[in-house]
């Protein structure tokens, strides 16, 4: 069976979010609407860059690491790392997951600054700073007491990532005319192959689940974090006029193929 269907699971409790808060027009609107200048792209893309930074900062501190270590705070403390179900979700999948430098690098790409750019979260709309807040809290109760409430955040962003994202790269590429290897945020390494790489996400849910003793008041933590996620993501994919700019941006992907072809 595989381990999204296995009833009661981490996996198949996060996908019942897919069905109830995950707002398909919102971010496929949103996501076309990026597409409508080279401007308005780079806006959505600081925001997303300030989203992933923060979480894989805070995934990197449930781990025992940080780029911002403060080693004298009681959090440091609070529990071992090692048996954390976000530490060990993190440890076996950080290197393939990660997007913040990648976001960063299309950033650069793509502006005056270059390689100059820096995250500066103050310059942040206000539905990406209520969204990156969401994350620090959730990272920082989850150091305090060991739970799993990042793995909503996880689930989120990175499966949309792996499930649907990949698909955006050549359409984003030719809408905007980027050079060729960009956007570089749609590019995966994976071990075997796509497929098996996001049943091994799901199958370490499940072993994230387990961690937690698969108590259901923990479990449901995870989910309605997720859930969280996902209103913040419609927020920031919206918060911007979207109807206008996506017939924009569809405009250009069919421009795109037609000048490349």
């Amino acid at each position: 069976m595989k381990p999204n269907k296995i009833q009661n699971s981490l996996s198949q409790r996060l996908d019942t979010t897919l069905k109830d808060s995950h707002d398909m027009k919102a971010f496929g609107m949103g996501t076309l609407a990026s597409m409508a200048t080279k401007e308005r792209y780079v806006r959505f893309t600081t925001s997303l860059y300030g989203v992933y930074s923060t979480m894989e900062n805070e995934l990197d501190k449930c781990c025992g690491h940080s780029s911002n270590p403060n080693p004298a705070g009681a959090e440091q403390n609070s529990i071992k790392y090692h048996n954390s179900p976000v530490a060990f979700f993190w440890k076996r999948h950080s290197e393939i997951l990660r997007r913040a430098e990648l976001l960063r690098g299309d950033i650069s790409a793509l502006t005056e600054l270059g390689s100059g750019y820096d995250h500066d979260e103050s310059s942040h709309s206000q539905a990406t700073l209520q969204y990156i807040n969401a994350i620090k809290e959730a990272g920082a109760q989850d150091r305090a007491d060991g739970s799993g409430r990042l793995l909503g955040h996880v689930y989120t962003r990175y499966l949309a990532d792996l499930m649907g994202g990949q698909v955006l790269g050549t359409p984003t590429r030719l809408a905007l005319r980027l050079d060729k290897g960009m956007p570089q945020q749609y590019s995966f390494s994976f071990p075997t192959d796509r497929k098996a790489y996001v049943e091994s996400i799901y199958r370490d849910f499940n072993e994230c689940g387990k961690i937690m003793n698969d108590e259901n008041v923990l479990l449901e933590e995870v989910v309605e974090e997720a859930r969280g996620a996902f209103r913040h993501n419609i927020e920031v994919y919206s918060e911007e006029p979207i109807i206008t700019d996506s017939v924009l941006g569809l405009k250009n992907i069919v421009s795109g193929y037609m000048f490349h072809n």
